[in-house]
C-alpha cells in the first residue's frame, strides 16, 4: 500500500509544480507521510485514510499560515518604496554611519522603523528626517530639522 501512497504523492507534487497551490502541496505531503506510515505499519490498512485526512488538514493549515505571513512581508516590502521622499520623526537617536550603534529608529505612520543616516551625521530623537532610500528593512534618512529651535 505504501507504493500507492508514494505514487500519489509524486503525482500530486508534479501537479503542484505546474501551478503552485497550497492544497496540492498539502495533498502531496500528506501522501508522502502516509506512505511512510503504510511502510512502517502495513497491517493498519483501514487506518491509513484517517492518517491521510489528519495530515492533510494539518499541512493545509500550516502551509496557508506560512504563505499568509510571506505575503504580508512581500506587501510590506513593496509598500516601503512608497515611503521614499516622506518625512518622519526620530524616536531613537541615529548615530554616525560608521559607528557601532549607528542605527536608530524613526516613526512613520505610527510604525517603528530602523533607520541610519546617509550623510554620516548624528540625528537626535525628536528631529525630522526625510527618507531617501532603503536597504532591506532599514530606512536611509537625511536630517531636515535636528530638533534645535
Amino acid at each position: 500500500m505504501y507504493i500507492i501512497w508514494t505514487i500519489l504523492g509524486i503525482l500530486f507534487l508534479l501537479w503542484e509544480m505546474k501551478k503552485t497551490n497550497p492544497i496540492k502541496l498539502s495533498l502531496a505531503a500528506s501522501c508522502m507521510f502516509c506512505a511512510i506510515f503504510a511502510y512502517k505499519m502495513p497491517e493498519n490498512i483501514y487506518f491509513q485514510p484517517l492518517v491521510f485526512l489528519g495530515l492533510f488538514a494539518v499541512f493545509t493549515l500550516l502551509i496557508k499560515t506560512v504563505l499568509k505571513r510571506e505575503q504580508k512581508e512581500i506587501l510590506k516590502e513593496k509598500n516601503l518604496k512608497e515611503y521614499i521622499g516622506r518625512f518622519a520623526k526620530v524616536k531613537k537617536d541615529i548615530g554616525k554611519t560608521l559607528s557601532i550603534d549607528g542605527i536608530g529608529q524613526i516613526i512613520l505612520d505610527n510604525q517603528l522603523w530602523s533607520a541610519k543616516s546617509v550623510d554620516d551625521k548624528e540625528i537626535k530623537a525628536g528631529s525630522t528626517v526625510e527618507i531617501v532610500s532603503k536597504e532591506n528593512k532599514i530606512m536611509n534618512v537625511k536630517v531636515i530639522d535636528n530638533g534645535k529651535n
